[in-house]
């Protein structure tokens, strides 16, 4: 081939690749960075050498290439580390950069003459942009833009809501290898507020009843041969007699001969517990509330005696984790606690020298823990409990309970009965902040009496009007509340 023949076909050649050069051409001065191209391309970069060598950063995502295209011949090229991005000459005006894997390098590119021409450095990470087009997909009307550095992803952007934000956590986490190399710098674009209103309401009600008779006799004259006849009654369900009366009758026939006691007991008893924490939390944050005290229990003791104790709490307590959804729905976790102290299943220990055991109190403990959701403003009854329990027990002396009306003497009878019935009940509010004026407390109003008006009338509190103010637009007018006077 001529020397004529070979410059055409060298620029029919050149006027081909120019416009796809072109197109894929990056501006120094707009991006001083040189971005990959993404999907299957390679990016073309024209490198322009005006004024000696150049030296220019190249981000590129693992697995992918980019095309590096000089206005001079190459004879070497330097890889630094050729184990995260490797260089292959196709053309001496041609360069091909692969990304192998995620860190960093650079690249050194030499003329015939060993002068430097170019000095890349080079950046591989892993390939945000799947992720991002996810999770745009998934979560609609979210502006989040997905960054890659190293083998972490960085997620920024702003979302609707904390749900939204969730959803795009779990998305980025599942495209890496370890959920901590997900950054979370999203932006939630207005955070509500949740109140979260309880009701534990319990009623009980309990019948004992007992019966029995204790029994002394002496069969026989004094100064004789004499029988020795007892019986006592027992109470095997409650333990012992818990109050009653009692009858006696003694001196039979003038001289001792016996005794006898009627023992009869009779209680009915009605209990009603009452608790509504309320709480207010930020959506996505925790709260917890706390209405009662602690009680110590020790827990060990030294060699010189020593005892060291640990504080259980009891009483009221709410705590929860509020998510207002897109949807105006509100995802709750929520647990709720009504404890108090009993003496029943109460532990005593005694100590050696001590005149007096040590107790430690039981809980009596209503308790629900459970994920719920429910619109603003609607409720739920999310735990239950309805009870009945019954023990009857008769304790008799063998042969004798038979007997027609002489039975009755020789047998005791112990009845408890227990009927329980709890609900608790969840209502959640999205709240925003009101004029302080607006809102009431038990104390607004409240005047205590003097001494005049206690000691000769008896009264604990002088005033207690309620605020006006705070009544408009509501249902109910006048005080109101558990004032007790």
């Amino acid at each position: 081939m001529t020397p004529r023949r070979f410059l055409i076909a060298l620029a029919a050649l050149a006027s081909v690749a120019a416009p796809i050069a072109a197109s894929a051409q990056v501006s120094e001065a707009a991006a001083p960075a040189l971005v990959a191209g993404m999907a299957a391309q390679s990016a073309v970069v024209r490198v322009n050498l005006t004024g000696g060598s150049a030296s220019q950063a190249l981000n590129l995502p693992t697995g992918k290439s980019a095309i590096i295209e000089l206005p001079v011949d190459v004879r070497d090229v330097l890889v630094t580390n050729p184990g995260v991005a490797d260089a292959m000459l196709r053309s001496p005006r041609r360069i091909f950069i692969l990304g192998l894997k995620s860190g960093t390098t650079d690249a050194v590119f030499f003329d015939a003459a060993g002068r430097r021409i170019l000095s890349l450095d080079i950046r591989v990470d892993q390939d945000p942009s799947a992720v991002a087009q996810t999770i745009n997909r998934v979560v609609p009307g979210a502006r989040v833009q997905v960054d890659a550095m190293n083998e972490s992803l960085i997620l920024s952007g702003q979302v609707a809501n904390l749900a939204d934000a969730d959803k795009a956590l779990q998305i980025a986490r599942a495209a890496v290898a370890k959920p901590e190399l997900v950054i979370n710098m999203l932006a939630v674009a207005g955070k509500d507020q949740v109140m979260l209103k309880v009701r534990i309401v319990e009623m009980q009600r309990n019948v004992v009843k007992q019966l029995g008779f204790n029994l002394n006799a002496v069969l026989g004259e004094l100064g004789n041969t004499q029988f020795l006849l007892g019986t006592t009654a027992s109470f095997a369900i409650n333990g012992t007699l818990l109050g009653g009366g009692s009858a006696q009758v003694r001196e039979l026939g003038g001289t001792y001969q016996g005794d006898a006691t009627l023992r009869a007991f009779e209680r009915v008893g009605l209990v009603r517990t009452l608790a509504e924490p309320t709480l207010s939390a930020v959506s996505g944050e925790s709260a917890k509330f706390l209405a009662g005290g602690e009680f110590p229990i020790p827990v060990a003791q030294d060699k010189d005696g020593g005892v060291t104790v640990e504080f259980k709490p009891f009483g009221v307590g709410l705590g929860f984790t509020p998510v207002v959804l897109s949807s105006g729905r509100i995802a709750l976790k929520m647990s709720t606690e009504v404890s108090e102290l009993t003496s029943q299943g109460a532990f005593s220990l005694s100590t050696p020298g001590a005149s007096a055991a040590f107790t430690i109190p039981a809980l009596t403990v209503r308790r629900a823990e459970t994920a719920v959701e429910l619109p603003s403003g609607g409720s739920m009854m999310i735990a239950g409990l309805l009870q009945e329990k019954t023990k009857q027990n008769i304790d008799s002396l063998p042969g004798m309970t038979t007997l027609p009306v002489l039975g009755t003497l020789f047998r005791s009878r112990d009845y408890l009965a227990g009927e329980t019935e709890l609900v608790i009940l969840v209502t959640p509010y999205i709240v925003d902040a009101v004029n302080p004026d607006r809102l009431q407390t038990p104390a607004d109003g409240l005047r205590i009496a003097g001494d005049p008006s206690t000691v000769l009338m008896g009264s604990l509190i002088r005033a207690f009007n309620a605020n006006p103010q705070a009544q408009s637009g509501r249902s109910y007018q006048g005080p109101h509340g558990y004032v007790i006077e």
